[in-house]
């Protein structure tokens, strides 16, 4: 019969063995964890989704910007043609005849743009000849005193327009100016002859109406002497402009 302290050196190595082979399998369990716990973070979904996530609200802002810079220049592009003027030559109006195709109906006749006569004194009875010569508007300078008494009746009985601006200054009021921006810009008046009764206050009303266009002002005014402008009106489409005297 084993005694007390036997069965206890007995129990001692019973269980050396047993506890080396719990420790051996329990060293690979633990170094599988740790070596699938670094592997987890290295693989963690929560980063990358955070970085897709920005990338979204990216694409649309992008997308939208674009849109609204698009939408401007259309407009801009629709606004352009207007601001052309009597100058811009892709207008599908018929434009002013050259002065050697004008018969001698208008005194001092010149062409200062494709859509615009310029002249003094009108003969009434070649009112209708204009109306041939292709003219729907007739613009006059007169004083109610000068020129034609009829001479209205006379260019509508020829199937033309008739636009009065009496200028009974040394020259066209800023007012005046302006009303005559408005119909010299306006393609359905093409073609328009512009006159007075010498031509003079023709020249006075070009070179204040292209200086209000941004025309410089010695520019302007050599061009109101081009189509009549003399030294007695001059003097006041300069003092008008700010310009010094002759």
């Amino acid at each position: 019969m084993k005694t007390k302290k036997q069965r206890k050196s007995l129990l001692r190595a019973a269980l050396v063995p047993v506890t080396a082979v719990a420790m051996s399998a329990a060293v690979p369990a633990v170094s599988n964890a740790q070596a699938s716990n670094p592997c987890a973070p290295a693989a963690v979904a929560n980063p990358c989704a955070p970085a897709a996530m920005p990338a979204n609200p990216c694409a649309p802002a992008p997308a939208a910007n674009p849109c609204a810079p698009a939408a401007a220049p259309a407009a801009t592009a629709e606004a352009a043609p207007m601001a052309k003027g009597p100058y811009d030559t892709t207008v599908k109006a018929t434009q002013a005849p050259y002065g050697d195709k004008m018969p001698p109906i208008v005194d001092n006749y010149l062409r200062a743009t494709p859509y615009v006569g310029t002249g003094g004194f009108i003969d009434p009875t070649g009112i209708p000849m204009l109306k041939m010569l292709g003219f729907k508007t007739v613009v006059s300078l007169l004083k109610p005193d000068e020129g034609a008494p009829n001479e209205g009746e006379l260019v509508e009985k020829a199937g033309m327009k008739y636009i009065h601006i009496a200028v009974p200054t040394k020259a066209p009021t800023n007012e005046q100016v302006a009303e005559f921006a408005k119909i010299v810009e306006d393609p359905a008046n093409y073609p328009i002859l512009l006159h007075c009764e010498s031509s003079n206050r023709v020249g006075a009303m070009w070179a204040l109406y292209r200086a209000s266009k941004g025309v410089p002002v010695e520019i302007a005014v050599e061009e109101g002497r081009q189509v009549g402008l003399k030294t007695s009106r001059e003097g006041a489409v300069r003092e008008m402009l700010g310009m010094p005297p002759l």
